[in-house]
């Protein structure tokens, strides 16, 4: 487990030595990630996010995602997906939106609060038709990402007991493959969070955090957002 946070640590502070070359920014994260349990082996994850710009004076991104999921057992889970993600644009002044469909897999450490993740994603993103008319979407671009994401949840003890507070690591990183017309680079962004959070029952709990987002565009621009990150996880039967 020394090992794992380490690497994390590793992963974010590397996004600080190139900072002297960065845009900062500020944003504030708003998830809710929800789980409907059809039954032992099937489950319908889905996800709902407001990811707001400058605080909350400016537009951001909105994403809608959900899909259906197969537990092979208790430490192996597959899953078809589907996401919706208007990203506002303030040159064009509209709302670009993005589809994708996307293939997962997530192994759970069986003695350790540790998920790792896989996700490959095929993606479809509107680009704005002439920058100088306002509300007008132009031709789409395709291109295919695959991303890893690892959280570690640590549960904080009080004389040797669990209790229902817990502190959250999480790492993910973003690489853009084969026939991609989004970005020609192959690292697209990373993002590591640290986050306190509480267990208010078995279904549902909520951590807050600081979320450092590093980003590498196709022109060469290069930008970290420092993103207040609240979330919800509720599991529904």
């Amino acid at each position: 487990m020394r090992k794992v946070l380490l690497l994390l640590a590793i992963l974010a502070l590397s996004r600080y030595a190139s900072a002297q070359r960065t845009t900062h920014a500020y944003q504030h994260w708003y998830t809710y990630f929800g789980t409907v349990k059809i039954n032992s082996k099937w489950s319908v994850p889905f996800d709902i996010q407001g990811r707001i710009r400058d605080g909350i004076s400016n537009k951001g991104q909105l994403l809608m995602r959900a899909g259906l999921q197969y537990s092979i057992s208790r430490q192996h889970h597959v899953l078809l997906g589907y996401a919706y993600v208007p990203t506002y644009s303030g040159v064009s002044d509209t709302w670009l939106p993005e589809q994708r469909i996307f293939e997962q897999y997530i192994y759970k450490a069986p003695k350790i609060d540790m998920t790792h993740r896989f996700r490959l994603e095929q993606r479809w993103v509107a680009q704005p038709a002439v920058p100088e008319v306002h509300h007008a979407i132009g031709d789409w671009k395709y291109g295919n990402r695959l991303r890893y994401f690892n959280r570690t949840q640590l549960a904080i003890r009080q004389q040797h007991k669990p209790t229902r507070y817990y502190v959250a690591l999480q790492d993910e990183i973003f690489l853009n493959l084969w026939g991609n017309d989004i970005s020609n680079l192959f690292f697209d962004q990373n993002r590591f969070l640290a986050a306190f959070g509480y267990q208010f029952s078995p279904r549902i709990k909520a951590d807050i955090g600081y979320m450092n987002q590093f980003i590498q565009t196709t022109s060469g621009a290069r930008s970290m957002n420092h993103i207040l990150h609240f979330s919800v996880f509720h599991t529904l039967n």
